[in-house]
């Protein structure tokens, strides 16, 4: 065996034994205010597809108007069944999604709201809200 292989098996053995055991780099981590992903089904996103009437615009904006007001009530799950009409009839209605969003991050559920924020961009890039 060549010395230039020794060297480097023993640089091998060297750096090996250099790592930290598992023992050693136990961190306690604060996992306070982190929160958990939700694993509920993806929520109702409305055809994008659909013919949408005057009626049916009319309609979306009445459960958009009883959504926040819900909303302000601060009965969530409401909210929530009554963006989720809204978009049914009327999906292409940017703001619907980026509202409904809103709440599912007060209900703790950041996979729902990303999937609503996703799709309020898709529909209007201008659709952000703070």
């Amino acid at each position: 065996m060549s010395r230039k292989k020794k060297r480097d098996e023993k640089t091998e053995e060297s750096v090996k034994t250099d790592e930290p055991s598992s023992e050693e780099s136990h961190l306690e981590i604060d996992n306070e205010g982190v929160i958990e992903p939700d694993t509920d089904a993806p929520q109702e996103m409305g055809d994008k597809n659909a013919e949408i009437t005057e009626e049916m615009m009319d309609q979306a904006n009445e459960k958009k108007g009883a959504a926040i007001e819900a909303l302000n009530d601060g009965e969530l799950q409401k909210a929530i069944d009554l963006f989720t009409d809204a978009i049914k009839l009327n999906p292409r209605l940017a703001i619907l999604y980026a509202k409904r969003a809103s709440v599912f991050v007060k209900l703790q559920k950041p996979n729902a709201a990303i999937r609503d924020c996703d799709r309020a961009i898709e529909i209007n890039l201008d659709s952000a809200q703070p």
